[in-house]
């Protein structure tokens, strides 16, 4: 295929068959639609965030662009969808910029629809994706496309996803379309849509008004289908034809078809409320170990079934960016220390406007699997595997295990969380003087974690040099208000 500043290109490609219009979109990698279609694509710029789909499809495809509700190549039931990478400045890897926006929710048709005859499973069962490096300042017809991916959703993320939808469709019935939250669901998001300043919507049971939303998968399920891709020589994938993972799995389609995925997982720990570590240990048959992650370990073997220690790799976990957290609390109910997540990407919070699309809004919407553990008066002694000398310490039993979504009012505290920091950065603040500190008690707070000494001058600071790695963490009281909050119901 050659350059043309003709609008339209001879696009040669048998139209109802998904793997030939895969094939064909081989010609768009490592290129711009600039690059292919020359002045076409500046004379027909179409704004907005599905502008670059909408010009892909038009001037690469050769597809008229419309507005029914079919997918994108109708003949072959295959959607289209560009999607955006950022690179990031510690190692040049790519990252998820976005979640993938799959279709509007009209509320009244969501209440009265099943599933299996939505028109989001019709549109999104079948996707081919175009992944494109976005840039600050840089024209639509002007992004590289970097890889191609032909995704079916696999039978088994189809019954979580349906599940993840009947959670919102519930949610919508009970008139509480204006609570929704991204968090609610695994795979499956309802994030909010439209510009600011759009009126919000009527909901069929209640008469508050509520925000636009979409369905969307979110950015950890396309984290997981961009791994497949991102190592690849030729920049593509397909699972398409075969249906083949070797991901760990922690629950089997049987299952899902008799239960929910929390009802499978939250059962699983159901026979050990009450177990200390060492009682565990004997009835998993499995030998107890002195080690700081040991609560981890075994919360891990409990949700798979025994089938790992490690389950953030697990296939659900991937997909649906579910965080585990195993939290011990003394006697009163308070956590014994606070809740660390990742390190501050400097980058990113310089780069991103719009808290909705931050890293950090992405991380504190996401499902949080909570396994408490809580202090007793009596001991337990434990060997240590290095040494094989045993240590006595306080015997924590296994209290609670549940679910939990950060809610919204929570979440408008993060909100001024992330602004305060992103003003911090803007303006080379980083420092820990400048951001929320625990004594502050503002639920969230920012320092450093690891080694005493070992985050200095060691991450990139946007404005240029270096500056210290700090992470963001929970407030040991706000994790004691959490578990509070699901104890009263």
């Amino acid at each position: 295929m050659t350059s043309t500043t003709d609008t339209s290109i001879k696009a040669d490609f048998d139209r109802t068959d998904p793997e030939a219009i895969f094939d064909y979109s081989e010609n768009i990698i490592g290129k711009s639609l600039h690059s292919i279609v020359g002045k076409a694509a500046m004379e027909r710029l179409r704004k907005g965030k599905g502008g670059l789909g909408q010009m892909v499809e038009e001037l690469f495809f050769g597809y008229g662009v419309n507005s029914d509700r079919s997918a994108d190549f109708s003949e072959a039931s295959l959607e289209l969808k560009c999607t955006p990478l950022l690179r990031s400045g510690k190692d040049g890897s790519f990252r998820i910029k976005e979640r993938l926006v799959c279709t509007m929710i009209d509320y009244f048709e969501l209440v009265a629809t099943d599933f299996k005859d939505s028109h989001l499973l019709r549109k999104c069962g079948l996707m081919l994706l175009l992944f494109y490096l976005h840039k600050k300042d840089v024209p639509l017809y002007d992004y590289e496309f970097l890889f191609r991916v032909l995704w079916q959703l696999p039978e088994k993320d189809l019954l979580i996803i349906e599940s993840d939808y009947e959670t919102i469709r519930t949610k919508v019935k009970e008139g509480n379309a204006h609570l929704l939250s991204e968090g609610d669901t695994l795979y499956l998001g309802a994030c909010r849509k439209g510009q600011k300043g759009d009126n919000p919507q009527d909901q069929p049971y209640s008469a508050v008004k509520a925000k636009k939303r979409a369905f969307s998968l979110k950015p950890s399920y396309m984290r997981y289908v961009l791994s497949h891709v991102a190592g690849q020589k030729n920049r593509s994938y397909s699972n398409f034809s075969r249906s083949k993972n070797e991901k760990l799995q922690l629950v089997s389609e049987d299952e899902l078809r008799k239960a929910s995925f929390e009802q499978v997982i939250t059962q699983r720990f159901s026979r050990f409320l009450g177990m200390d570590y060492i009682e565990i240990c004997d009835s998993l048959e499995e030998d107890a170990y002195q080690s700081k992650s040991k609560y981890a370990d075994i919360a891990g073997l409990i949700a798979s079934d025994k089938a790992s220690k490690r389950i953030t790799s697990a296939e659900e976990f991937l997909k649906s960016g579910i965080i585990l957290k195993t939290v011990r609390i003394s006697g009163n109910g308070m956590a014994k220390e606070s809740m660390s997540f990742k390190n501050i990407d400097y980058q990113e919070i310089y780069e991103n406007d719009e808290w909705e699309d931050s890293e950090l809004y992405e991380l504190f919407t996401r499902r949080f699997l909570f396994v408490v553990f809580k202090e007793t008066d009596r001991e337990i002694e434990i060997r240590n595997r290095k040494t094989g000398q045993t240590t006595k310490e306080n015997a924590y039993v296994l209290d609670k295990v549940f679910f939990w979504t950060m809610p919204p009012r929570d979440l408008d505290r993060a909100k001024d969380f992330w602004l305060h920091i992103k003003e911090q950065v803007v303006n080379d603040r980083i420092s820990l003087d400048s951001f929320w500190n625990i004594s502050d008690d503002k639920d969230f707070h920012i320092r450093p974690k690891g080694k005493k000494g070992n985050y200095k001058n060691c991450a990139v600071n946007p404005n240029g040099g270096m500056a210290d790695k700090l992470c963001y963490w929970f407030n040991a009281k706000y994790v004691k208000s959490v578990i509070e909050a699901y104890s009263k119901g």
